[in-house]
């Protein structure tokens, strides 16, 4: 239901009702959406992909991924090979190394076995991991998230902390 306000200034016309002024933020023009790629379960891919969206990917990828933005592999997609990007998800499987210029990622539904190389990485406990994690940035900023020794970050905790700074 819309609220109306009675105008009763005097002018030509009688008294009438017009509607009250919205204050509704307009939805963003389509140029200022982001667009997402979604590279879907049937896809078989061998050789270098490179893109200039963020994409996420649900099939299977023999080769490499040099990308500038956000790259998220979904629970049913699959790479063997590196990935370079500035941010990387990992829901499904990846055998190869992941080189980010924000941050990585491994959810609990994720298997990486590889090397990481990014200034934030975060694995979700769940998550399988066999490689070795290369920090640089991080260190040398000397911010430290607020985390208890010994005891796991939640999913919401672990994407609290890479957001922190963006």
């Amino acid at each position: 239901m819309r609220n109306l306000i009675l105008d009763t200034r005097a002018d030509n016309e009688a008294t009438r009702i017009q509607p009250q002024p919205s204050f509704a933020v307009p939805p963003p023009r389509q140029s200022e959406q982001k667009a997402i790629a979604v590279l879907g379960p049937t896809l078989r891919f061998k050789g270098e992909l490179s893109a200039e969206e963020d994409f996420i990917l649900q099939g299977q990828l023999e080769g490499s991924i040099n990308h500038t933005q956000s790259v998220t592999i979904g629970t049913d997609g699959s790479v063997v090979g590196n990935i370079h990007a500035r941010h990387i998800t990992i829901d499904g499987k990846v055998e190869g190394d992941l080189h980010a210029t924000e941050a990585v990622v491994v959810h609990a539904t994720g298997e990486l076995t590889g090397n990481i190389f990014a200034p934030k990485v975060g694995i979700v406990e769940g998550a399988f991991f066999n490689g070795r994690v290369e920090m640089g940035e991080a260190r040398a900023s000397g911010r430290r998230p607020n985390a208890r020794p010994g005891v796991p970050l939640s999913s919401e905790e672990t994407e609290r902390m890479l957001s922190e700074g963006d």
